[in-house]
């Protein structure tokens, strides 16, 4: 069963609220990749994803309680540090036999820890956090992809991504990961015609491509993007992999690719990636 967001769950500070929805959504992801054509490549990336988001979220959540001196700010820890360690034995089952985890068995957990979360723990630090601005102040210095470095994130929220990918609930969830630090203009296209034709009809700042898309190859893609003019030929692009091989790398930046990452991705390396890209010089 899916959670669905309402103002009744909200704490009254912005970010934390914004980061709850986040939570919630790759929950959802993990009711949806049940019988995925690439389940476990899914679960183990919204597992990932989870555990990630979830310490950069709670990192904010102790940064503000301890900038406002918020006197639960000890127990939240020990709930935070609690969720932790859960989702943590299920990403190591996962690693060590894959088809031991199921999206299914994730998923009361989940829901019954973020919900009592939410709507029970976090409500005990709302009057010690709104309106307060050394917490709001301490709550904007986490950074998901740099730690520490107040404006990382913020370089990546003007990005417009196009995300070529016949999997319907990867893009999903990648569409989430890049979402929780304001990256909302991702254009999803399914097959590589259809990224052919967005293409020429408007530039875009990265391409996310699928190495098998449909019956076609984003290699291929990767190629006629390279040999195009120069608006289009100067794209930077990440091409993805579910079919793990050390020479798949090397084909990938011979076709022109700039970065490859095997599924199943990493919401932080995800973002860290991207940010290389959009950090590169135009190509001439």
């Amino acid at each position: 069963m899916t959670i669905t967001w309402s103002e009744s769950m909200s704490v009254g500070v912005p970010m934390l609220d914004e980061d709850h929805k986040t939570l919630i959504g790759l929950i959802n992801l993990l009711h949806r990749s049940i019988g995925d054509r690439e389940e476990y490549v899914a679960v183990y990336t919204v597992l990932g994803a989870l555990e990630e988001y979830a310490a950069h979220h709670f990192a904010r959540e102790e940064g503000m309680m301890r900038a406002s001196r918020c006197p639960q700010l000890e127990q939240h820890q020990r709930t935070h540090h609690g969720f932790a360690e859960q989702v943590a034995s299920i990403k190591a089952r996962y690693e060590e036999n894959p088809s031991s985890v199921r999206a299914r068995e994730c998923l009361s957990f989940l829901n019954n820890w973020l919900v009592n979360h939410i709507c029970t723990t976090d409500m005990s630090y709302r009057a010690w956090l709104v309106g307060h601005a050394g917490a709001r102040q301490a709550g904007e210095k986490v950074d998901m992809v740099v730690p520490g470095r107040r404006d990382s994130a913020r370089d990546l929220r003007s990005l417009d991504i196009l995300l070529v990918d016949d999997n319907l609930n990867f893009c999903e969830i990648l569409i989430t990961i890049l979402g929780s630090v304001g990256i909302n203009r991702v254009n999803v296209v399914n097959d590589v015609a259809a990224a052919k034709a967005a293409l020429v009809e408007r530039a875009v700042d990265l391409l996310i491509t699928d190495w098998h898309v449909g019956a076609d190859s984003g290699l291929d893609l990767v190629k006629w993007l390279r040999q195009g003019p120069p608006r289009l030929a100067s794209i930077p692009v990440l091409i993805l992999s579910g079919h793990e091989r050390l020479i798949n790398r090397d084909l990938a930046l011979l076709a022109g690719a700039d970065e490859f990452m095997e599924k199943p991705v990493t919401a932080r390396g995800l973002l860290i990636c991207l940010s290389r890209l959009a950090a590169k010089p135009a190509q001439s």
